[in-house]
């Protein structure tokens, strides 16, 4: 395949495995409906198969992998429909979120949360254009995670943690394309003012306007790469 694996220590070979592999799906160094070979991971890594098998058919569960009877596995594609689904579903946990720390008396509390991811992002940018992509969208990610986080929903956290995995695939999509910098700034900073004036409607409608602007650029880039991630 191609691809250098590192060594593993043998306390945990399966969850070991995994996480290099999901960590290689999540930044496309494992291709979008590449046919991954137990026979080539195992010995890449210095394991057995066995390990292999189940860190794929953990792989499988979270979707990230399919495994395909006498054919092998795969890397999943995802669609236009994948992509359109997964951020409808993110804007909703996020909207309720917004939503349930007012109701709870929680934007001071999610205002100083946030503050660390805020400076991340504003120092992984210049006033158009990106320093470092990948700590500012680490960064992005963590930010809305807190805000999800902070309303003490073990099962909402656990779902939109899932949809994280997915998104990051999604985005990786687009790495080298070019994205408005100063655009993605001023859709943070509204949300900050919109905290900061404990402004509901106006934190729902930032938060709407920049979800719907991300999935819009990530479903342009599917189009033109036939539809498919």
């Amino acid at each position: 395949m191609g691809v250098e694996y590192p060594y593993l220590n043998h306390l945990d070979l399966t969850e070991q495995t995994y996480r290099i592999l999901r960590e290689q799906i999540l930044r496309r160094q494992l291709q979008p409906g590449e046919r991954i070979s137990v026979e080539d991971v195992a010995q890449g890594i210095g394991v057995s198969r066995t390990p292999v098998v189940n860190a794929l058919q953990k792989l499988e569960t979270d979707g990230l992998v399919e495994i395909r009877p006498r054919r092998g596995t795969f890397v999943t594609q995802l669609t236009a429909r994948d992509v359109a689904d997964l951020f409808e579903v993110r804007l909703l946990i996020e909207l309720h979120a917004a939503e349930q720390v007012f109701k709870n008396g929680k934007v001071d509390e999610v205002l100083a949360d946030i503050q660390e991811p805020i400076q991340h992002m504003q120092s992984a940018i210049t006033e158009d254009e990106y320093i470092d992509y990948e700590l500012f969208i680490s960064s992005d990610r963590d930010l809305h995670t807190r805000l999800v986080r902070v309303i003490n929903n073990r099962r909402l956290n656990h779902i939109y943690n899932e949809l994280n995995v997915h998104m990051r695939v999604a985005r990786a999509h687009y790495l080298n394309t070019v994205e408005n910098a100063h655009q993605a700034h001023v859709e943070h900073v509204a949300m900050v003012k919109a905290l900061e004036n404990h402004d509901l409607e106006s934190l729902k409608k930032a938060l709407e306007d920049h979800i719907n602007n991300v999935s819009e650029r990530i479903l342009d880039i599917l189009d033109e790469r036939g539809g498919k991630l």
